[in-house]
Parts: C-alpha cells; structure tokens; sequence
C-alpha cells in the first residue's frame, strides 16, 4: 500500500504541475482561478475512492506564519463533520507536520524521516496515510517554479480492498487462464486421441475383420464350411500385406480342408473295415477248415446229404460278408436318394459283430423305420463307426446291442449300447470331440466321424453314460420333406 499511495500522490502532483493559475493567487483575491482550483480539489476527491483528501498549500506565508490553502477531504468517517466543500482558508501548521512543511518548502525535497513520523497516529482528518509532495509549476520559458506543497491523504481501507479486489481479480484471470490452458490442452487430446483412434481403427479393420472370420471356423460345421471361405475371401485387405499374406494362406487352408477331411473319412472307414476283417480273420479260418473237411467228404462221391446242406449254408454265409463289404466299401459321388437305412444298419451290425466272443451278449432290435433322405452308403458308415468303437469298449461277457425305431416326427432314432466301465459325461463327449485338447488326438475317431456324417443328414448324435455302467450312442435322422433336394455338404 506504501508503494501505491506514493505512486498516486506522485500522479496527482504532476497533474497540479500544469495548473499556472496557482502562480496568480493572493490570500485576499476571490477570482475564477480560486474557484476553478476548488472545483478541482473538490473533482478529484470526489471522484477517486483512495484519495480522501486533498490540501494545496502555498509556500510562502505571512507574519502569523500562515499559508494559503486550498484544501477539501470527504470526511466519510461518523465521528466526522462533513465538510461543506473545497474551501480557501489562511492555515497554520504545528509540530511535525510544521516542520515537514517548511523543509519542503526551503529545501524542494520530501523528508521521509519527518513524513514517517507525521503519519504516526490519528489523523485529524480520519484515518488515512499522508503523503506531502512539492509543487512545480511547470513554465515554458522559466521551467519548473517552485509554488507550495500539496498534501494528500490516501484511504489506506480502501486502497488495501482495492489491492485485495485486483489481487482477486489477477488470481480469477490467472485460474481462467490455466482453466483455458488445461480445456485447450484437453480438447486437443481428445481431439488427437479420435483422430488416432479412427485412424488406428482404420488400418485395424481389415485384420479385426479376418480375425472376426477366422475365429467363426471354431464353431462352424461342416455344412458350413463354404459359406466360411466364402467370407474369407470377401474381406479386403486394403491394401495390407500382412493381411493379404494370412489370408491368402487361410484361404489355402480352406480349400485344402475338406479334401483332408474327406481323405480322413475315406482313410478312416478303410480303417474301420480293415479292423473288421482283422477280427473276422479267425471265423474266416474256421470257414476254411471247414470247406477242406467238405471237400474231403464230398469227394468220396457222395452227391446229397448234410454235407451238401452245410456247404450251401457256407457259402451263403460269404455270400452276404461279400456283398455286406462291398456295399460298405464304394461310396458313389452324389448318390443321395429317398433310402431305407435298414439294411445298410442290418450289414454294419453283422460286420461289426463278426469274430465276437461267444460270452459277449448281443442284442438287436429293427422296426420298421420310414424312409430318409440321404446316403446309404454313409449312413452305414456312421453306423460301422460306432458299432466298431463300441466293440473295442465291450468287456468280456458284456453285453452290446442295437435298437431302430422310428421317431414320432417320421424320423429314424438308432441307439447303440455297449456296457462296461462307468463312464464319465466329458469322457464321453471326448469321443465326439477328438481335437478338444490343443497337441492331443483321441485314439479313435469313429464317433466324431459318425457325427459328421449325421450333421450331413441334417441329423444329430449324441452320447451318454449308462447308470448300469459303459455308455450310449444316440444318432437321429429327421423325416424326409417333400421339398428336399439332393445335395452333398462338404465335410
């Protein structure tokens, strides 16, 4: 406040320096110049809140050591008389405030050390801070003369609130500012982070949209394996090549798929039969001694008789293991018709349970089922499949069956059970899903070709653990439609 009420008074005093009127007044004139000095004391303490009061006090002084002065103070105080306006008076000072005065005046140059010491205690005028500076009046041809002393009182009060309020309202513009400066800054990340964002978006897409695709062929089925490539090969790449190199070699693998998967069926029911014959080698054998025994009795001449019987019955018996393994072995392209799956349930049956054990229990049952769509040769593949593997789980003097009937909707439903061990729900669904653990393939796939060949009939196979121990398979075929069409899904 110090700084600032100098600073004021200072101001002030240079404004006083260009009032040449000052060098024209006497104490007895009462002219305009005395009146427009007063409007002007009485202008700028009306209308300046830190000035409080303002007294112009003229050097020199008359035999009662009087000055003239013009003085007006506001007088805001209550214990204050109002004054009635800026006045022109013959004034004496005393003490401190004497002595100030005539240094000022002898010497043209403010005493602090006495200015200090004026401003100790209260001042008659109220309290304010005082503040006495000499007056120059500036002449073009004489320069600076020297006329008084100007006496200016500053409101401390309310120069500390109007130092407070321009404090507040530096620190306001300052927290504006840094406001500004953070909203900025964070517009523009926001900003910055969209633009990366849609760009980073941008060159992602191709690679977000092949990685969409590709993880569709987890769950897709093998009737849906076309329509899978064919969303392969719609993605656009933009450009990218290292999107165009994984998905030309995803779609390499595409195309390779389903003649693997077809090989492995071909290669699996090679397999399958071949376990067959393997086990029906020792009845193929007892079927030779047999045949020798008789060729040996009927080359004794004799023409009728048991032999003939039993040589008949022989070869009806291959006869049918001929025919059983021939209609099983060719699979024709696109042969998919209306087809009773009986028989070709009936041969997978007699192949599969050739060479068993006399102690293992079997069980068949065959209604009369209705008529599928699809292929016969297939289907008594899946069948072969399952009768296979469940012959491998059969325990000595176990027990192994087969059950066709038709479904209430007009499809077929063939159960195949086997006993043996108790077994587990995800060990069986293991066997459907022989590629479940990464590194790991079960020893057998027949199920799960079985299930893809039902899948193929737009059918269904399940397996279940029995409560009397070993398990169930249940495959369902539905009812053939009249709007059908043949057609053979890729595997």
């Amino acid at each position: 406040a110090e700084v600032e009420a100098t600073t004021i008074a200072r101001l002030l005093v240079l404004e006083f320096s260009s009032v040449k009127g000052l060098l024209k007044v006497t104490p007895t004139s009462n002219t305009e110049i005395d009146q427009w000095i007063k409007d002007l004391l009485w202008e700028k303490v009306t209308f300046n809140e830190i000035i409080e009061g303002v007294e112009l006090i003229q050097g020199q002084k008359d035999a009662q050591g009087r000055h003239l002065t013009y003085l007006f103070y506001r007088r805001d105080a209550p214990e204050l008389k109002p004054m009635p306006g800026p006045q022109k008076i013959m004034k004496s000072f005393q003490g401190l405030e004497k002595d100030l005065i005539n240094s000022i005046t002898t010497q043209q140059r403010v005493d602090n050390t006495i200015q200090e010491s004026v401003n100790r205690g209260p001042k008659e005028e109220g309290e304010m801070l005082l503040r006495y500076m000499p007056v120059h009046v500036l002449l073009a041809d004489e320069g600076a003369v020297f006329w008084g002393v100007a006496k200016i009182g500053i409101d401390t009060n309310r120069m500390r609130q109007l130092l407070l309020i321009q404090s507040q309202e530096q620190t306001n513009i300052r927290w504006n500012i840094w406001v500004e400066i953070i909203l900025s800054l964070f517009i523009s990340g926001v900003l910055a982070m969209s633009l990366i964002y849609f760009w980073v978006r941008h060159i992602t897409e191709p690679l977000r949209t092949l990685s969409m695709v590709t993880a569709a062929l987890k769950g897709a089925k093998p009737e849906d394996f076309d329509l899978w490539l064919e969303n392969l090969k719609r993605v656009d790449a933009q450009g990218q090549a290292e999107v165009v190199v994984i998905q030309e070699v995803l779609e390499r693998l595409g195309t390779a798929v389903p003649k693997l998967g077809q090989r492995l069926i071909d290669g699996e029911a090679r397999a399958c039969l071949g376990k067959v014959i393997a086990r029906g080698i020792p009845v193929f054998q007892a079927w030779q001694a047999q045949l020798q025994a008789l060729e040996q009795e009927l080359g004794g001449g004799e023409a009728t008789g048991p032999a003939h019987q039993t040589l008949a019955l022989m070869r009806a018996r291959l006869d049918t293991v001929f025919d059983d393994l021939s209609h099983l072995w060719s699979d024709p392209e696109g042969e998919w018709n209306r087809i009773d799956v009986t028989p070709g349930l009936q041969r997978a049956w007699r192949l599969a349970t050739m060479g068993l054990p006399a102690e293992v229990t079997q069980r068949q049952e065959f209604a009369p089922l209705p008529p599928v769509w699809g292929s016969e040769a297939k289907l008594s593949l899946a069948v072969l499949y399952l009768l296979a593997f469940a012959v491998d789980l059969v325990p000595p003097a176990g027990e192994l069956g087969i059950k066709a009937e038709p479904t209430p909707a007009g499809g077929v439903r063939l159960a195949v059970w086997v006993s043996g061990n108790p077994r587990s729900a995800a060990e069986c669904q293991g066997w459907l899903n022989p590629f479940g653990e990464p590194g790991r393939i079960q020893g057998s796939l027949g199920p799960a070709l079985a299930a893809a060949i039902a899948s193929q009939h737009r059918g269904s196979l399940t397996v279940a653990p029995r409560e009397s121990g070993g398990a169930v398979f249940s495959l369902e075929l539905p009812p053939l439609s009249a709007s059908q069409e043949p057609h053979e899904p890729v595997i």
